[in-house]
């Protein structure tokens, strides 16, 4: 856990590093992407934010969220959306 969360603060800095128009600067480049099996992608830095690593993070969130569950761990819908209570009509929410 402690390598994962210094993972993240390595990013975190890298992106607050960053100007504002850095990432859209790099929406045109070309990336090429390379898998361990040989398999090669060709494509640009849009195409692979959106194609490739949202897909990337998006199986690899589902797929932690599932083994957390397995193992006993209370989650749910709202752990992965808490910004939506700010939204929250007042007397709307269930009393358990």
């Amino acid at each position: 856990m402690a390598e994962a969360q210094g993972r993240i603060g390595e990013a975190l800095a890298v992106l607050g590093d960053l100007g504002p128009a850095a990432l859209d600067a790099g929406a045109g480049q070309p990336i090429t992407l390379t898998l361990p099996n040989g398999i090669v992608f060709d494509m640009t830095g849009e195409q692979y934010a959106r194609d490739w690593a949202q897909a990337q993070f998006c199986f690899h969130l589902i797929t932690a969220y599932a083994i957390l569950r397995h193992h006993g761990i209370d989650l749910g819908k709202a752990d992965y959306v808490p910004h939506m209570f700010a939204y929250l009509r007042p007397g709307s929410m269930p009393e358990h």
